[in-house]
């Protein structure tokens, strides 16, 4: 597995709880429904003067554009087992949402199948 920080940022104030449990769902996500042999993740953070702006891509299944939206709603499953031949429960990513619009933040998803998801989050 290639993990990779792409930031130059090395001090950030933020509720570290929060931030903890959205990278750990987002990459937990990225490892267990990646389909290739070498997991590629990279973690971007840029800042500005009202909030910091992260993303997490992998280099995975990649998810369907009528999926991108409704993959955080609560229970929402897309039906895949992960590598590990387990399928989800539909509550991590509607956990993490919610734990980013609770901190006055907002996310997305971009994707394209078979070339990897990229999260995109604010805090």
């Amino acid at each position: 597995m290639k993990l990779k920080l792409n930031s130059s940022i090395t001090d950030i104030v933020i509720n570290r709880a929060a931030l903890e449990q959205v990278l750990i769902n987002l990459i937990t996500n990225a490892i267990k429904y990646n389909d290739k042999k070498n997991v590629e993740i990279v973690i971007g953070l840029a800042a500005s003067t009202t909030h910091y702006e992260f993303y997490v891509q992998d280099n995975g299944l990649g998810i369907a554009l009528e999926h991108q939206e409704n993959i955080f709603d609560i229970f929402e499953v897309l039906g895949n087992e992960d590598r590990f031949g387990m399928k989800g429960n539909g509550i991590g990513l509607a956990t993490v949402k919610k734990l980013i619009e609770n901190s006055g933040g907002s996310l997305k998803a971009e994707s394209e199948q078979t070339k990897g998801a990229k999260f995109i989050f604010t805090f």
